[in-house]
């Protein structure tokens, strides 16, 4: 069955069992008050570093005719932020807190020697820190991962550990897509793991592919009755940038007028769909991005290559997305699925095969020749162009805290007939842990920092205030906001390395800074963030982070 077919249909079966549990409190509660609320199923999809516009829904040319179908007849967010790279909004996803207070403060090999002392840069998640799997599962729910983890590789923080029934994971942050080459030469390879057990991959393969395999597994050992969390966190767009083949075939030559011309194309689409207003201005100049009529030929077909694969990466994990639906259809259970998807953080901007021991390991190990590009025996990444191109209208890219880096397309579909639309108000990733926690009945618990978005979701009110301080760091980067306005700092050579101020309600770029115009804004702002530091124990790196 089409998944357009689905789309439209789905939506009936929902509104069915809206009065059961969605609209709590309403008079058909009310009459049904000795009937228990039923919980609704919780699907989390997640795509690894996705630019904003690389969504059909979201204003990009990638075939995902699943995900747009969703996001149309669901409620889309235009202003929906994660942390700035994978493990941070990881933590703040399975924990609903501050990534600091769960032991996220940095990622990988990137804290410093005075950050490593505190426990909120421990690189893995903090044992006193609960997670969302290890709540709903204490209210019933059957909890699945298949995912990519990234958030500690010992036993004590491994999904199985953490609250996850079933689980089948990457420990690490990345790896090959159609077998176990490690992300790094150090790793070895890269460690899946079901239940806790290292597994050999099958000769078959892909990873989005035998995620979704795994999940599917999972979710038909349960009854239909017993509500589900699941948890399809995907390995793709990251890279090396692998797909199969007849998926990178289908955009042969798209991307051959370059990046400056997709940008313009991703800009309009965006405005076209309504995720950023029609006055929003694109970013004129970025540091550092090379001008693609500067490439020659070779350099030219290298670079649309990329791009070809990249696309087809988000193209067969819309695929499988829809392999998903069906399979939920099919059961009875996707009539009673709240399904959220969201993307980590932006696109990958750095040039990995520079990175670490990548420049001698990659040229002995792998074939990067064109024809190549995009194989099992290929290891390219996106570069800085083509990430840009992805994050139009905003400026920079992953790692980084302004807009480019942090602000990511996201959605849910909710199983009422409630009327689409696009959301602006201000939301976080930590918001889904305690939004999810009322949505199965309970109430926030302490632990969590996030604030349930469901009265929102509603149609309510948003459960920020207009005059709050909103504050983020991480890498020595740091952010504050208040409504429309934003502090930024970020040190060089991203930044000035002094505070920027920019209003993001008429400069989503974050072109004009206007601390000399507004000081007392910027002073109140700098104040929220130190207060906010404070709270959850940041410690300035004592060296630079150049990632």
């Amino acid at each position: 069955m089409m998944i357009t077919n689905i789309s439209r249909s789905y939506g009936m079966h929902r509104a069915l069992v809206l009065w059961l549990f969605f609209w709590v409190g309403s008079g058909c509660a009310e009459q049904n008050a000795n009937q228990p609320p039923v919980q609704p199923n919780i699907l989390v999809i997640m795509a690894d570093d996705l630019g904003f516009t690389d969504l059909g829904a979201f204003g990009g040319e990638i075939k995902t005719p699943n995900l747009d179908a969703l996001a149309r007849s669901g409620l889309r967010f235009s202003n929906f932020h994660a942390g700035p790279s994978c493990a941070p909004t990881r933590s703040m996803l399975m924990t609903g807190t501050d990534n600091h207070l769960a032991g996220m403060g940095s990622q990988g090999n990137l804290a410093t020697v005075l950050q490593q002392q505190s426990p909120a840069y421990q690189n893995k998640l903090d044992p006193a820190v609960p997670t969302i799997a290890e709540h709903l599962r204490k209210m019933g729910y059957a909890t699945f991962a298949s995912a990519k983890w990234h958030l500690g590789a010992d036993g004590p923080q491994q999904p199985n550990a953490r609250g996850f029934d079933r689980s089948f994971v990457l420990l690490e942050g990345g790896g090959g897509h159609f077998d176990d080459t490690p992300i790094f030469e150090h790793y070895g390879k890269a460690n899946w793991q079901e239940d806790g057990k290292s597994i050999e991959l099958p000769a078959t393969f892909y990873s989005s592919d035998y995620m979704t395999d795994k999940l599917l597994e999972y979710v038909d050992e349960v009854s239909s009755s017993q509500p589900i969390f699941a948890y399809l966190s995907y390995t793709a767009p990251h890279w090396p940038l692998q797909a199969p083949a007849e998926d990178v075939l289908r955009y042969q030559g798209q991307y051959d007028s370059g990046w400056h011309d997709l940008n313009g194309a991703r800009m309009a689409g965006a405005q076209r769909e309504g995720v950023i207003g029609p006055n929003a201005r694109a970013v004129k100049h970025e540091p550092g991005l090379v001008g693609w009529d500067s490439l020659d030929s070779t350099e030219q077909a290298n670079a649309s290559r990329r791009m070809e694969v990249y696309a087809a990466m988000v193209d067969r994990l819309d695929q499988n997305v829809g392999r998903v639906l069906t399979a939920l259809e099919t059961s009875g259970r996707l009539s009673n699925t709240v399904i959220v998807f969201l993307a980590d953080n932006g696109a990958e901007a750095h040039q990995m095969e520079l990175y670490s021991t990548n420049p001698e390991w990659i040229p002995k190990n792998f074939n990067n020749e064109l024809a190549n590009i995009g194989t099992k025996t290929s290891y390219t990444t996106l570069g800085q162009g083509w990430a840009r191109a992805t994050a139009a209208p905003f400026r920079d890219s992953k790692s980084k805290l302004a807009e480019g880096g942090i602000r990511v397309p996201a959605f849910v579909s909710l199983p009422t007939a409630q009327q689409p639309r696009i959301d602006a108000s201000f939301m976080r990733v930590m918001d889904l842990a305690p939004t999810f926690i009322e949505l199965a009945g309970g109430e926030r618990p302490e632990s969590m920092m996030g604030r349930s978005l469901l009265d929102l979701w509603r149609g309510g009110e948003s459960p920020y205030s207009a005059d709050e301080i909103i504050a983020a760091e991480t890498y020595g980067r740091r952010l504050a906001q208040r409504g429309e306005w934003k502090a930024l700092l970020q040190p060089s050579p991203f930044g000035t390395g002094q505070w920027q101020l920019y209003n993001l309600g008429r400069d989503l770029g974050e072109q004009e800074d206007l601390a000399l115009e507004f000081p007392q804004v910027l002073a109140e702002l700098v104040e929220g963030y130190e207060a906010y530091a404070n709270r959850v124990g940041v410690i300035d790196p004592e060296t630079p982070i150049s990632y």
